[in-house]
């Protein structure tokens, strides 16, 4: 996969009811993961840390893969000119 269908794979998905429904289903989970963690208990607050990171590189992976090919897109329309 190139970077162009990358992005486009990325913007699909998330325009995705389903695919925003379920992450907003895990986030969810995983705050509520983090609000019953025993205070103290740090082997399950790094396990709920790892979660939530997690979620977030998915998020912003996507995000990168838009940013690159709007990047090659503009790089692409200077060379033109």
């Amino acid at each position: 996969m190139n970077n162009i269908e990358k992005a486009s794979a990325a913007i699909r998905l998330k325009e995705n009811e389903d695919f925003r429904d379920l992450m907003r289903c895990i986030e969810t989970e995983i705050f509520e993961a983090f609000t019953n963690t025993k205070l103290g208990d740090a082997d399950e607050l790094q396990n709920v840390h790892q979660l939530s990171h997690g979620f977030r590189l998915i998020n912003s992976r996507l995000d990168k893969y838009i940013e690159i090919a709007n990047f090659e897109n503009s790089s692409q329309k200077d060379e033109e000119y």
